[in-house]
């Protein structure tokens, strides 16, 4: 046996066992911190969905006490070697496969992505109870299993209403950032990178992509990459105002009010006054109304909208305007 296939044979044991673990309740906050971080391997990865899917497909199994025992003494015994022995597989895989003959049932989720358009939203209602509010221009991934319900937002934003089961930790992955919950609403935004976690009620725990923990309290946004503070209170209507269709901005850098407005469609607007996106504002806005933003942006601050121009919106410097208006 060469040394690759002892790695994979050793990872499908460390997979089993990982599997198992979090099947095994109560789940720890270190426990999930160490799951994310071996899991961020792809190769991790790739065989804990094969084990999972093992464990779902072959026998649509699920929470015997003793199978999972076992699982996970079978897995921990292999995971004590320093070198990896293939015999120690397959106690572990036998005892997925023996959730076969007990004749437990478990439906699973698998493999479905929901999607909007730019300036559509939509209602998702999943078969555990859980609901998904998706916003503009979102794309999300749902994978349920048998040992947790794990979701990928891929891009956009999201509103999770999540149904209570202890047995299955809830968790999303937005970028390298994951959020743990059990039964709790909160809001998810993830944008080219920038991401943003906003608790509504109950409690989650939310990794870093740099490893760190934290949770949250109901009224608090963890946001990435930090800012002044990783965690700051916000206003929670101000946050989810896009599920009645509103925007609203609360010291708003002008650079990403205007990411944020053409995010709903249209034609986007190009600020060609660099110099002003740092600028801040605050207002709340119809999502889609462009001309309202841009009206309200051009009466406070030197812009203008230039003439012309038929692909897009453009927001140039009002030098006459400077002149009279001082901007913070």
């Amino acid at each position: 046996m060469d040394d690759e296939d002892i790695a994979t044979g050793r990872r499908r044991a460390e997979a089993a066992h990982w599997f198992a673990r979090l099947k095994t309740l109560p789940v720890s906050e270190g426990t999930l911190k160490e799951f994310f971080a071996w899991r961020r391997e792809k190769q991790n990865a790739d065989a804990f969905e094969e084990a999972e899917r093992f464990w779902t497909e072959a026998g649509k199994a699920g929470n015997s006490p003793s199978i999972l025992r076992a699982v996970t003494e079978a897995a921990a015994r292999g995971r004590s070697r320093r070198r990896f022995r293939p015999a120690l597989l397959i106690p572990a895989m036998a005892v997925l496969a023996a959730a076969v003959t007990a004749g437990i049932h478990y439906m699973s989720l698998a493999g479905s992505t929901f999607q909007t358009e730019p300036g559509a939203q939509r209602t998702v209602a999943l078969d555990d109870g859980s609901r998904l509010r998706l916003n503009t221009d979102t794309s999300l991934r749902v994978r349920y299993g048998a040992s947790q319900r794990e979701l990928v937002l891929e891009r956009g934003e999201a509103l999770f209403n999540v149904a209570h089961d202890a047995a299955r930790p809830f968790i999303v992955a937005a970028g390298d950032a994951t959020v743990t919950a059990l039964g709790t609403q909160f809001d998810v935004a993830h944008w080219g990178g920038r991401i943003s976690v906003t608790l509504v009620e109950g409690r989650i725990t939310i990794v870093a992509p740099d490893g760190s923990a934290f949770q949250l309290r109901p009224g608090e946004q963890w946001r990435w990459p930090p800012e002044n503070r990783r965690v700051q209170p916000v206003s929670v209507g101000n946050a989810v105002a896009w599920t009645q269709g509103r925007i609203v901005f609360d010291n708003r850098t002008l650079g990403d009010a205007i990411a944020e407005v053409n995010r709903y469609g249209g034609k986007p607007i190009i600020l060609d006054a660099p110099a002003m996106a740092g600028k801040r504002i605050s207002g709340t806005f119809e999502a889609g109304d462009k001309q309202s933003f841009i009206k309200a942006v051009t009466a406070f601050l030197p812009l203008r909208q230039a003439a012309g121009g038929s692909a897009d919106i453009r927001l140039v410097a009002n030098d006459e305007q400077q002149e009279k208006i001082s901007v913070p």
